[in-house]
């Protein structure tokens, strides 16, 4: 089996006919959100091939572009997710496609928040500076919101935009299943304790805030974005005591969670990416910050007003706010969906530029 994996690479990357850009992203690894961003780039790019540049040494890939006298990769994307200022190993990614790859872009990259990452949080250092020099030398930058392009603003790189989420780019049209009446859903997992106050209290507050919904007659459905989640929403299950709960483990599959989503009046997650699938849905929702890029991205939306850290949440308030989002539920979808057509506009842009980069080379001259 591995024989046939490897000689299947080694076509890939060889097919004269294919063409392909290098990806950096963590995709692979049975996490929605990352696979709704590999989709969104698919979509965005129709006709190429997305590779993970460290599935080739740099030896192999100097030998390939001799034998087929053309480059194996002749455009590297930094891909969806949180990655810029995140990790050094993206970093060191990074710097090799920068070097290697005739066009570079970014669209829609999240950017890591010094103020919570340089607070006590494990392994991280700060290479802001190793990351603007890098992003300086890339064609497109577009970052997914404000607050990711004030940072690197304020690091010395003008020219960004803000794209949006990637992943907004899969929003459906129009809803192709009705809402159910007083049905939330409900999402929250674990981050290795990388989070705005405790996981513990996250899971007691939502699960005090899902009882009082449920004294008033609302039913909950979770969804699982992530296998590594599944113990805190079973946790969460217990503290309300759901004995029956329903329960969506989707990882890869984003039409099945978008269904999933469409049947909720209203919805409260904590994983970026589960709010995001919701909103791509048409479901109004309440975002718990656990990290800043939740905020940022609500605040690309417009939503910041919906979006409460996890150290900060207040029980009434989400249970108040969760009927009324429920109550003035068009007006909130048609705000939202405005948003939407605009990032989705955006992306499709920035995509249109870039490819016309890597069809003519002397663009990026």
């Amino acid at each position: 089996m591995k024989v046939l994996k490897k000689a299947k690479l080694y076509w890939e990357l060889g097919n004269p006919f294919k063409r392909r850009i290098a990806y950096i992203g963590w995709a692979g690894h049975e996490n929605l959100g990352d696979e709704m961003l590999l989709e969104a780039y698919k979509r965005l790019f129709t006709g190429y091939h997305f590779m993970p540049l460290f599935h080739l040494s740099p030896g192999k890939k100097a030998l390939y572009e001799r034998i087929t006298g053309r480059k194996v990769f002749p455009a590297g994307c930094l891909g969806g997710g949180t990655l810029i200022n995140r990790d050094k190993g993206y970093l060191r990614e990074f710097a090799r496609l920068v070097k290697e790859c005739p066009t570079r872009f970014c669209l829609g990259t999240g950017v890591a928040n010094p103020e919570f990452w340089a607070t006590g949080q494990k392994d991280w250092e700060d290479d802001l500076r190793a990351w603007v020099e890098l992003l300086r030398q890339s064609q497109f930058v577009g970052v997914r919101g404000p607050m990711g392009a004030n940072i690197l603003k304020e690091a010395g790189l003008p020219d960004v935009e803000v794209v949006g989420d990637s992943a907004l780019i899969l929003a459906r049209e129009s809803q192709h299943i009705a809402a159910e009446e007083k049905l939330l859903g409900v999402n929250v997992g674990t981050s290795r304790g990388n989070v705005w106050g405790t996981e513990d209290d996250v899971l007691d507050k939502l699960a005090r805030v899902c009882k009082a919904l449920r004294s008033k007659g609302w039913k909950i459905l979770f969804l699982c974005v992530w296998p590594n989640d599944m113990d805190s929403i079973t946790t969460l299950t217990k503290l309300i005591g759901i004995h029956q709960p329903e329960i969506h483990l989707i990882t890869t599959d984003v039409e099945h969670a978008l269904d999933v989503c469409e049947r909720c009046t209203t919805f409260i997650g904590m994983k970026l990416h589960s709010v995001v699938t919701a909103l791509c849905a048409g479901v109004p929702s309440i975002m718990i910050e656990y990290r800043p890029k939740c905020r940022d991205f609500m605040a690309s939306m417009g939503l910041q007003r919906y979006s409460f850290r996890s150290d900060a949440l207040d029980v009434d308030r989400l249970v108040n706010l969760s009927e009324w989002l429920a109550n003035n539920r068009t007006a909130v979808q048609n705000e939202t969906r405005k948003k939407i057509v605009e990032f989705k506009r955006r992306l499709t842009n920035g995509a249109s530029k870039i490819k016309e980069m890597i069809r003519n080379p002397a663009l990026t001259a």
